[in-house]
């Protein structure tokens, strides 16, 4: 994984959510509260969800670690901001530099058409050997936990159970006991471009 900005965190390469997980996870993707890691294509894996209840439809058939407690969050507790990046948002690790071409519609295959007619084009230069851009055609948002005290003392407090109840219980022998990630916010878009 490339940490474009730490605010964001870290970018998963294959965003979409597990299509064997509920229904609510296949349209709304990652939750705050999620535990799992990020498995070797990129994807999420989710153990369970310390905000839902134990018999959430996300903790069935393999349940919750012995030592489970549910967190209640108040609609306070998570700030969220559904517009932060709007359409046509380009990301970029620091490494790669870019430069926006507009002219009048060309029929230019590459370039992105915008609602007034325009083309345009995008030119990418990077000076590292690695480095990550995404693309947002029609922006994205997200969501953070504004207080997250009890998060991370539950995390403290947790982490050997979880690692325990995920490397015994479900099975994740290839994880290391520092790979688990506690989701913490998020940023979501319908539609997106990695490079």
């Amino acid at each position: 994984m490339i940490n474009v900005d730490k605010s964001r965190g870290y970018p998963l390469w294959a965003p979409e959510p597990d299509s064997r997980l509920p229904e609510d996870y296949d349209r709304t993707g990652l939750k705050i509260g999620d535990v799992g890691i990020v498995a070797e294509d990129g994807s999420f894996d989710v153990f369970f969800n310390i905000c839902l209840p134990e018999n959430h439809p996300i903790h069935h058939p393999h349940g919750v670690p012995s030592n489970f407690r549910q967190v209640i969050l108040n609609h306070r507790d998570i700030r969220e901001f559904p517009f932060i990046d709007t359409k046509g948002q380009i990301l970029a690790t620091r490494s790669v530099s870019q430069r926006t071409f507009s002219s009048s519609l060309s029929g230019n295959p590459t370039a992105a058409t915008t609602s007034i007619g325009t083309a345009i084009s995008y030119e990418f230069n990077s000076s590292s050997s690695e480095g990550a851009i995404l693309a947002l055609p029609e922006g994205a948002g997200k969501a953070d936990l504004a207080n997250d005290l009890e998060f991370r003392q539950l995390a403290l407090e947790n982490a050997a159970a979880w690692y325990h109840f995920a490397y015994f219980h479900l099975g994740r022998t290839s994880i290391s006991n520092d790979s688990l990630y506690l989701i913490t916010g998020y940023h979501k878009s319908s539609s997106w471009s990695l490079a």
